[in-house]
């Protein structure tokens, strides 16, 4: 849909159905208007877009351009575009230098931004803090880091590019750290009840579904956020206090974003985006009264800083081209521009009534080259370009490939066509709509970061791939149950006194390769539930089968100071001892990595990786945990060829995903809101020996704030979780999620129903601290085609496998976790044949968990 791709930031990636063009189409209705437009304009010539190119003799126009103006926006066709990226940071620097805009407002949080540029102090422009509060399809990119590294460079010089936001919608930082914030702020002046500060956090981490649908909670929640409100403002120095109005803007704006969703659940027709485009236009506004003195550059997309939108025509060419777009995107719903504009009123509009003149807005579009978002798939403009009646395509007559248009001069009445959004040619007076256009002949696709910081270079960890030793390849075993005969899941392997190990399959199947062991060294394996074995290496090579002996639960009653302990107890406890019992340093886990995906028996995709994790802080939970996480792949293979391997997030990219799930990383789950749950004490059973409680759970009210998935919202989340009598420490956890039935919006024909989730988590012990062993993800659902009634199941499987741990000597790795496919390691064959990796499970295991009927 046309505004979803240009504007919903919540969204993993733009849906493309607005993004291509169509061939080049005949001259119509108007066309004889748009012939002359170029007579019309000031046009200036630009040299250059390169960002470090600072020879700013092509701009000096901007000197007279702008001499009157306080606000500058740098708008983009659509959140794809490499070339606008590099085109807006070397202007950015320039209007810093030279013209002494001081402050860069970027579509995301107010709050968020706030945090991060006061922590740019100590930190390096590559390991940023801003990369955690700008959005990372920018703030990811190799065109947008020389800005970071300019605004790092310039953070002790006497004139530093301050760096805000004018979104209005909780990120990470918000949710982590924003109620803490306030209270520490108004301390001792405010006191919160449990029930206001639960309200609070509940809302913060997952959004208003818990509140929607009660009154007495959503009286409570505003109620609250209104007292908050008030003691903002009554504190002594609140408008000198640049603290104090970011907290209260930010609460405001959030407020507002909340109201917005709770119309959006109770189905409220609510026009395009226009209740966050008001408010991120009363945030700009805020800031250009916090910081009076100070000129602003806008960073964000072209939409949001539009004027008169209502002015375009929906003309049967532009229909055309959106006929065509469907056709490319496989859409089942047409794209219908007229009504997906209907009533907009973006925050542009607000911002030219209120400062007039004062403000110019910078559209930007290109006519040929590709475009796409940061790790998707690229889209080619060869036989796509801009039509003929086109200003792209009267500029790209000319021998210039960049080009500044000001559209200031021209008659309120003039149309003429440009795709400066989302690269969808529109009809419309485009003089009332921006002030002016960046043309750039040849677009591109934004890339990852590979810029070096000379500082890290030598300290990046190499770990070349070094062939195994082939007596050291022993081949599939099995770790069976002594009585039953039958596999035991997910046991514990590994190699005594070292930090190597693997985990069996849902079937006990594994590969334990060991390439330095002993005849004498000692190989143990361990399942909770049973008793620990050990055998000789020498005896490890020679058995096929390890049998462990089960132990049945003891129901015996546990005393604590004369009572009974309560399973809620003994999940708070260990929640409290996370610090003490997980690794709180850096750290390096060598994994196994695998995403499988099957179409009722047939496998659809399948890429497997040996993967290194670099965690700079430890196992310590916070809403922006997978941000802090680095990767590299070791090596990588994919065996199916489809579209989704050309996507950096499917796959193995999915990385940062299991860990967006992580029992201790995570917070949204039965560890952390264990009040939330129903827990039954089951008994005691052993792991390695030593007592472990079972614990059964069932959660009373499912939603994202309890198990970590959204819309559609769970139905139930039931499982077990493994805990050790002493220590307190989660060894296992299992869990199974049922959801509501989901409804494509991009494919609304198809059902998923069923719709849910398995999430199997183990813990491993190394140098008296626990480290995540194994990690199982399972997604499955039943697709149906409502209009035809034919069906598949679904399922995708994600497994992660420690292989080995480094506490000692970490070095640093720098591309983000959710970076990691961007440049995979060319496949070494010998690697799979001796690397330690997760065996197939059986399939039919999921199919009875799922209660699915498979197909054959």
């Amino acid at each position: 849909m046309l505004l979803s791709s240009l504007t919903t930031i919540k969204m993993k990636r733009i849906v493309f159905s607005i993004l291509l063009g169509f061939t080049i189409l005949h001259c119509e209705l108007y066309g004889q208007e748009s012939k002359s437009i170029l007579d019309k304009l000031t046009q200036w010539q630009i040299a250059s877009i390169d960002p470090f190119n600072e020879d700013y003799k092509d701009l000096q126009f901007l000197k007279e351009t702008l001499k009157n103006n306080k606000i500058v926006l740098l708008g983009e066709q659509s959140h794809g575009e490499g070339a606008t990226f590099e085109a807006k940071v070397r202007l950015i620097k320039f209007l810093h230098k030279e013209l002494k805009y001081e402050i860069i407002s970027f579509e995301s949080g107010l709050y968020d931004n706030y945090k991060a540029f006061e922590r740019i102090k100590d930190s390096n422009y590559q390991d940023s803090p801003l990369k955690e509060s700008i959005f990372s399809f920018w703030s990811d990119t190799k065109e947008f880091e020389p800005l970071l590294k300019y605004v790092h460079d310039q953070k002790k010089s006497a004139n530093p590019l301050i760096v805000t936001g004018f979104d209005c919608q909780a990120d990470n930082i918000f949710k982590d750290e924003f109620l803490e914030d306030l209270k520490d702020f108004l301390r001792p002046s405010l006191t919160l009840s449990e029930p206001e500060l639960n309200i609070l956090e509940e809302v913060i981490s997952a959004g208003p579904e818990f509140i929607v649908s009660n009154e007495n909670d959503s009286s409570l929640f505003f109620f609250t956020c209104k007292k908050i409100q008030s003691s903002l403002e009554k504190q002594p120095d609140f408008k000198d206090n640049i603290k104090a109005r970011i907290l209260f803007q930010s609460l405001i704006g959030w407020i507002e974003i909340m109201k917005w969703e709770i119309d959006m659940l109770n189905n409220v027709d609510v026009k395009v985006q226009n209740p966050r485009d008001l408010q991120m236009a009363k945030n700009l506004i805020f800031l250009s009264e916090l910081y009076p003195n100070k000129k602003i550059i806008g960073w964000g997309a072209s939409y949001h800083f539009a004027n008169k939108i209502e002015l375009f025509k929906n003309t049967e060419l532009t229909k055309r081209y959106a006929q065509k777009l469907d056709s490319l995107e496989k859409n089942d719903e047409p794209t219908d521009v007229e009504s997906q504009l209907a009533g907009a009123v973006p925050m542009g509009r607000v911002l030219k009534d209120k400062f007039g003149p004062s403000l110019y807005s910078i559209s930007f579009s290109s006519f040929e080259g590709e475009f796409g978002m940061l790790g998707t798939a690229s889209i080619s403009m060869h036989s796509i370009r801009p039509p003929v009646e086109s200003i792209e395509s009267k500029l790209a007559d000319r021998i210039n490939d960049h080009t500044f248009v000001d559209y200031r001069e021209i008659g309120d009445q003039t149309y003429f066509y440009s795709s400066v959004l989302g690269n969808l040619p529109l009809f419309a007076p485009w003089q009332n709509v921006f002030d002016g256009l960046f043309f750039t002949r040849k677009s591109f696709v934004p890339s990852f970061s590979a810029m070096k910081d000379p500082n890290l270079d030598s300290k990046v960890i190499q770990r070349p791939f070094k062939p195994t030793p082939k007596r050291q390849n022993v081949g599939t075993k099995r770790v069976v149950d002594k009585e039953t005969k039958l596999g035991v899941s997910y046991a514990s392997i590994y190699l005594l006194n070292t930090s190597k190990g693997v985990a069996s399959n849902s079937d006990g199947e594994f590969i334990f390769n060991t390439p330095k062991a002993k005849r004498t060294d000692k190989i143990v394996f361990s399942s909770i539930g049973y008793r620990t074995d050990t055998l000789t290496y020498q005896e490890f090579i020679k058995a096929n089968k390890i049998e462990l002996m089960p132990i049945a639960n003891q129901l015996e009653e546990i005393v604590v100071r004369s009572k009974p302990i309560r399973a809620k107890d003994i999940v708070k406890l260990a929640e409290k001892k996370i610090s003490e019992n997980y690794y709180q340093d850096a750290n390096q886990q060598e994994f196994f990595y695998r995403v499988k995906q099957y179409q009722g028996d047939s496998v659809v995709f399948n890429e497997e990786a040996a993967v290194l994790v670099y965690n700079p802080v430890g196992y310590k939970s916070k809403a922006n945990s997978t941000k802090k996480l680095k990767g590299q792949i070791l090596q990588f293979r994919n065996t199916t060829n489809n579209e989704d391997r050309r996507n950096s997030w499917a796959g193995i990219g999915s990385l940062w995903l299991i860990y967006t799930h992580d029992l201790i990383l995570d917070k949204d789950n039965v560890l952390h809101r264990s009040a939330y749950y129903d827990l039954k004490l089951n008994g005691i059973t052993f792991f390695e020996n030593r007592k472990v409680y079972d614990i059964s759970f069932d959660c009373k009210k499912p939603g994202s704030y309890t198990t970590g998935f959204g819309y559609p919202s769970p139905i139930s989340a039931t499982g077990k979780i493994f805990i050790d009598v002493n220590t307190y420490t989660v060894l296992k956890i299992e869990t199974i999620i049922q959801r509501q039935s989901y409804k494509s919006k991009r494919r609304p024909n198809w059902l998923q129903d069923p719709y849910g989730h398995q999430i199997i988590q183990t813990y491993k012990e190394y140098d008296g601290k626990y480290f995540l062993n194994y990690s199982k993800q399972v997604h499955y659902g039943k697709w149906t085609n409502t209009k035809t009634s034919f069906s598949y199941n679904s399922i995708e499987i994600r497994e992660l496998l420690s292989t080995d741990i480094l506490t000692k000597s970490t070095e640093s790795i720098t591309t983000s976790l959710t970076n990691i496919k961007s440049s995979p390691t060319k496949e070494t064959p010998s690697f799979w044949t001796n690397h330690n990796l997760k065996l197939e499970d059986n399939l039919e295991e999921s199919y009875k968990i799922f209660g699915l009927t498979r197909e054959r």
